[in-house]
């Protein structure tokens, strides 16, 4: 089974020490919710086509970006839906 450092210098390039900077610069919070992950921590979201990485999130912001297909516009159409369905 792959180390946690292996898995994080192996699919996003970056090190357990640029990992932990950057939760702290988060104050160990998503960086979409500003929540602070209970039992899953901090996933690692970065960008499909470039790989750069974006930022630390929690289980559900880094799914619901998955899900969505990192699609700026999609997401915005089911913001608006959510809006809407709430009137």
């Amino acid at each position: 089974m792959a180390s946690r450092k292996d898995n994080l210098k192996h699919r996003y390039g970056i090190t357990e020490n640029q990992f932990d900077q950057m939760a702290e610069e988060q104050n160990y919070c998503c960086k979409i919710c500003n929540k602070t992950p209970t039992k899953r921590g901090l996933f690692v979201d970065h960008c499909h086509k470039t790989k750069s990485v974006r930022g630390l999130l929690c289980y559900h912001c880094n799914l619901a970006l998955g899900h969505m297909k990192d699609e700026p516009t999609r997401l915005e159409e089911a913001a608006a839906y959510l809006r809407n369905a709430a009137a």
